[in-house]
């Protein structure tokens, strides 16, 4: 199911600063989003991830981190964008993969300090009694057990990959929009190819997506609506015409010929 149709753009600044100084800014009014699966690529730079915050910052959803623009310039550019739904206004998430590590760090570092607070109060409690003991590690036994059991698994303790797989499949809903900058950061190849399937299954219950990729295998994705994103704005793109798609192309199929100019 189609939520967002389009995004109206009427960012201005006199001063030119960022994000007003990227190329596509002061090019773009509208941008169709008229697909279940929208796929933004283009070279490091191009602002892709600026273009994603602003989108995210405008829909209100949800993310990882504190759940707000930390830039006040993106925070005041995302007040020019409109949002045009097809019914009413759709609920969702924002995953950005460099958050989603800060966030995995940010639980194993709350983890091993309730750990190392269990082996300070069986210090420091030694010669207390046992039940003045058991209620100083009451709460740092909270804490874990918390930790533990916020997903499935307990996602510390998986690969990265693994653990963004279990984290987004927490949190697919039905009739939701996703916004996912640059999933593939964590994912090795097959897991990208997991996430596809999930992503596949996720538009089957009325989901809509809009990534940021640079990954050839999640621009695969079956009928994606595609958009390069460049200096001269953001234009719809066939697969097989995305410059990194075809230099790609040419280096598996004869390697050598680009080894050999090391």
């Amino acid at each position: 199911m189609i939520h967002l149709k389009s995004i109206q753009f009427n960012i201005t600044d006199s001063l030119y600063r960022y994000p007003y100084s990227l190329p596509w800014v002061k090019n773009i009014k509208s941008l169709l989003l008229n697909n279940e699966v929208t796929i933004l690529c283009g070279d490091n730079g191009c602002g892709k991830s600026t273009l994603m915050n602003l989108m995210a910052s405008s829909l209100n959803l949800y993310r990882i981190n504190s759940g707000d623009l930390s830039s006040e310039p993106l925070k005041e550019a995302s007040k020019s964008i409109k949002p045009l739904y097809s019914v009413a206004k759709a609920h969702g998430f924002f995953f950005e993969a460099e958050a989603f590590i800060t966030y995995l760090h940010f639980l194993e570092k709350e983890k091993n300090e309730a750990l190392n607070e269990l082996k300070r109060v069986e210090s420091d409690y030694a010669n207390r009694s046992d039940y003045a003991k058991m209620m100083a590690k009451v709460p740092h036994q909270k804490s874990i057990h918390e930790l533990d059991n916020l997903y499935e698994y307990d996602i510390t303790k998986r690969s990265h990959g693994e653990a963004y797989l279990d984290f987004f499949a927490s949190r697919l809903k039905p009739n939701q929009i996703y916004l996912l900058d640059e999933p593939e950061t964590p994912l090795s190849s097959q897991n990208q190819l997991t996430l596809l399937a999930m992503i596949k299954d996720a538009v089957q219950n009325n989901c809509q997506f809009i990534i940021a990729t640079h990954s050839p295998i999640i621009m695969a994705y079956p009928d994606a609506l595609l958009y390069q994103v460049s200096d001269k704005g953001i234009d719809k793109i066939a697969y097989q015409d995305i410059e990194s798609i075809s230099l790609l192309k040419q280096f598996l199929n004869a390697p050598e010929q680009f080894i050999r100019h090391l």
